[in-house]
């Protein structure tokens, strides 16, 4: 051990961090659709037997490996906020060269129904965090008078106007990627703040904005880094968002010249889509996901010439035929990514039959470049592996075609077991 203290940090730094962070933690891209690494996987790849014994091999790797720890905040609870808001506190009092909040590049909330004093705290954390490139909002209001039974809609909540002034005096340089994924959302005036400020972000996800535009904003929008943008509620993009007016007015927005978005690549979101917005930007898109459920369906696929991957939320399965020059990759996705029980009978009418009507449309469709097809096989599509017959033929067809199809892993479905014999033993490509 003696031999490991020696070395230079920057030879061991790195191997901790390959051992302490999770992959792609630290993105300021959101995962491509069909990677098989999901956020939920990066929670879930926390080691926390490895980091507690490598936090007690000695005092240099202790050091380096709590400040690793301190690149990513999963916050989940008004008790986790205290703690840290208190811990990085007194570590600037103690270290003004390197306080433990600068080690912080991203931040998850993930609070229920947080409290002002719970809020005060976050504050006080991002006041301490001024290295922050990702911040991801997924907190969540509950009406606690309502019986949990009814389902109800639930109320709309504004971001306190502190937490954006202390994003924006402490993090705008840094800031590159901003999620508000819940019902809690930023206001019309805080949202122009952080964008005009903050303008090397590169993803920005609004499941919403709080209140009505009362104003036309008196400065025009560029956001000139933004690769990624997604509105409305995803992952399924329901019908809640449909016809959403302050996101079609922040398209319309957008709308005004192709410089506001002179790098979007990326489009994802609520049905329909601006037309405006998309005779705009739509030659930049290389990547859409929406649900299929739209009269511009069509529209967004002409307006994007370079489109190179379309992702499809099913059971939203009205695709009619399609035909573009570019399109290669399509992916069919969930509506819900939650573990769903059904009877076999209902199953196969309301998610296999729309599903083999969906495919041959696919099939049917122009598309010289498509070379490959994946099902997300989870939450509500996770049976359809109990169905060997149908993929077995949709398989074989698009094996034909030369066209690749795969699961949410990436695995071939000629090659993905059912029970432990693979369901396709008696498949072999020509």
């Amino acid at each position: 051990m003696g031999m490991l203290r020696d070395l230079p940090v920057e030879l061991w730094r790195p191997i901790l961090a390959s051992l302490v962070r999770s992959p792609g933690v630290l993105s300021s891209d959101p995962q491509d659709p069909f990677s098989e690494v999901r956020d939920i996987v990066i929670f879930l790849n926390r080691d926390v037997k490895t980091h507690s014994a490598l936090l007690l091999v000695c005092k240099v790797w202790h050091n380096v490996v709590t400040e690793l720890t301190h690149e990513h905040l999963h916050l989940t609870s008004e008790e986790q906020v205290a703690v840290i808001a208190n811990r990085f506190e007194e570590s600037r009092m103690h270290s003004i060269k390197n306080p433990l909040g600068t080690c912080t590049r991203r931040i998850d909330l993930q609070l229920s129904n947080p409290s002002d004093q719970c809020l005060n705290a976050l504050v006080r954390i991002l006041w301490c965090t001024p290295n922050i490139e990702i911040l991801i909002n997924s907190n969540y209001y509950r009406d606690m008078a309502v019986n949990p039974t009814f389902h109800t809609s639930p109320p709309q909540a504004q971001t306190r106007t502190e937490i954006i002034d202390a994003l924006i005096e402490t993090c705008s340089k840094s800031l590159r990627r901003v999620e508000w994924t819940s019902n809690e959302y930023p206001s019309w005036s805080d949202l122009m703040r952080v964008l005009r400020t903050a303008t090397g972000i590169t993803s920005l996800t609004l499941a919403n904005i709080y209140g009505n535009l009362t104003e036309r904003p008196s400065r025009y929008l560029a956001l000139p880094n933004l690769k990624t943008l997604v509105l409305g509620d995803s992952p399924s993009f329901s019908h809640a968002s449909l016809g959403n007016v302050p996101l079609n007015a922040f398209l319309t927005m957008l709308a005004k010249s192709p410089e506001q978005l002179p790098s979007l690549q990326r489009l994802e979101g609520f049905s329909p889509f601006s037309p405006d917005f998309l005779r705009t930007h739509g030659s930049k898109v290389r990547i859409v996901r929406t649900v299929a459920f739209t009269p511009l369906l069509h529209e967004i696929i002409a307006t994007c010439p370079n489109l190179d991957t379309f992702v499809t939320i099913f059971p939203h399965h009205i695709l009619d035929l399609l035909s573009h020059p570019s399109l290669k990759r399509i992916g069919i996705f969930p509506i819900s990514e939650d573990p769903v029980g059904v009877p076999s009978a209902i199953f196969s009418a309301y998610i296999m039959k729309p599903l083999e009507d969906l495919l041959c449309q696919i099939d049917e469709s122009q598309l010289p470049k498509l070379t490959q097809v994946r099902i997300r096989n989870i939450g509500t599509l996770a049976n359809i592996t109990e169905h060997p017959l149908f993929l077995q033929k949709w398989w074989k067809r698009w094996d034909s075609r030369g066209v690749r199809f795969d699961d949410k892993d990436g695995r071939p479905f000629n090659l993905v077991s059912s029970g432990n014999d693979s369901i396709l033993d008696n498949v072999r490509r020509p």
